[in-house]
């Protein structure tokens, strides 16, 4: 028998024989929470602002954007199973988070990309959500005494309550229904705008593409973008009742953010056409459903911040190990509360200081999340449980998703790259 035959054999035994342990570890688990806390994590984290920039995406794109938002649905349900599958890789037991994937797959290399990947998003992504916050709540009460930067400053108050209150996302995710519930009305609102203009003269002759093929790399990777959860879905599986079903549950999940995409994008570029903007709420009727519209926005990015913190939390706290059995009750409440707060002050302190932090992080997210999202995922996936099991379908699908994602990743930063630029040239003349 050839080596590569005794290997084909071992690879697919290994597979096999891991399956009862796998099954023991992801037991029932009494004292976390249901199924339905972690759809909702899901969808408050994933469907995010980046529904109201998703008829943009068709404008840049055109029709055959519809299709890249299906195909990135699939690509994202199939490479969270495949994360979810090498943190169980061994059968022995359940690596605590993607860092420690990378590092049991390509060592101090793979765990330093992805914590600096990680990293970036996980703090980036509040940060981008305190200027939001702050930016909206200044135009809703326009009172020149209190600053942009004192909005910012009030919306991270408000985010470190419960951030520094809920240890984990067991309990954080209480409020991710709400956030989630928040987006199903940000849906609402701009749906209900498109219509009302379908017959306003100002957008009669708009035009309509099928495809536009020189934005198409772009529009993929902005897409692609708003499919970005598996810096949450670790902590989000921890904190599930049932981890058998997390494959259930993230396909539920990503698959009702893609009605909420398509239900916002469809309408949105029948109605603005090449006249559509991002976010899709300066298009809308300027009227009191807009207004509902702007605090759902911010209402959603006030509950999701603390999502993301608290999974960048986890992970520093597990570092330093502050936790009960090492520090005790109270000091491990102190200890966990300092570094919160420390968290949420570094957080508003960049959201106010930091010029073009904007284009940094479109930078920065379109290589961390394209390259967290579908590469890294499958490339784990075979360092760690092998690919000669797979059929070819399969792997013709997985050099597919990664191709996707380096193309992405290569565009999204090409042009964060470009707007970074042209910010740095436009204030220095």
């Amino acid at each position: 028998m050839s080596a590569e035959k005794e290997n084909e054999i071992y690879e697919a035994r290994s597979v096999h024989s891991d399956k009862e342990s796998i099954v023991d570890l992801m037991a029932e688990r009494p004292e976390q929470g249901s199924n339905l806390l972690a759809y909702a994590n899901v969808v408050c984290v994933v469907a995010g602002t980046g529904t109201l920039g998703l008829p943009y995406a068709l404008r840049l794109g055109g029709w055959i954007s519809v299709g890249i938002v299906i195909l990135s649905l699939l690509m994202s349900i199939y490479t969270a199973i495949l994360l979810m599958k090498c943190l169980y890789y061994n059968g022995k037991y359940r690596l605590s988070s993607y860092q420690e994937i990378g590092r049991h797959a390509f060592g101090k290399p793979g765990l330093v990309a992805v914590w600096f990947f990680h990293t970036t998003i996980v703090l980036g992504a509040p940060i981008m959500y305190l200027i939001l916050s702050g930016t909206e709540m200044k135009g809703l009460v326009p009172n020149d005494a209190i600053s942009v930067k004192a909005w910012i400053w009030i919306s991270a108050a408000i985010v470190a309550v419960p951030f520094v209150a809920m240890k984990t996302l067991k309990e954080v995710a209480v409020m991710s229904i709400f956030g989630a519930l928040a987006t199903v009305v940000l849906v609402i609102v701009a749906v209900r705008g498109s219509i009302m203009d379908l017959s306003n003269p100002t957008y009669a002759n708009v035009g309509h593409d099928t495809v536009i093929l020189a934005n198409l790399p772009t529009t993929v990777a902005s897409i692609s973008i708003c499919f970005g959860g598996n810096v949450v879905y670790m902590h989000v599986e921890e904190a599930m009742r049932y981890p058998r079903s997390w494959n259930r549950v993230v396909a539920v999940a990503l698959f009702t953010c893609s009605i909420l995409y398509l239900a916002t994008a469809i309408p949105g570029y029948i109605t603005y056409g090449d006249a559509a903007r991002s976010p899709i709420l300066e298009n809308l009727p300027k009227d009191v459903f807009t207004k509902i519209g702007t605090v759902v926005i911010i209402i959603h990015v006030i509950l999701a911040a603390p999502i993301l913190l608290t999974s960048f939390a986890l992970e520093f706290e597990r570092l330093f190990d502050i936790t009960v059995a090492r520090r005790g009750k109270i000091m491990e409440r102190v200890y966990r509360t300092i570094t919160r707060l420390i968290v949420v002050g570094f957080c508003g302190i960049i959201a106010c200081t930091v010029p073009y932090f904007g284009h940094f992080l479109s930078l920065l997210g379109a290589l961390g999340n394209c390259t967290l999202i579908f590469v890294l995922p499958i490339l784990c996936y075979f360092k760690l449980i092998g690919w000669r099991h797979l059929k070819w379908y399969e792997l013709a699908w997985c050099a597919l998703i990664v191709l996707i994602g380096v193309i992405s990743a290569i565009i999204g930063s090409i042009d964060a790259i470009k707007a970074l630029k042209e910010s740095i040239e436009k204030d220095s003349q």
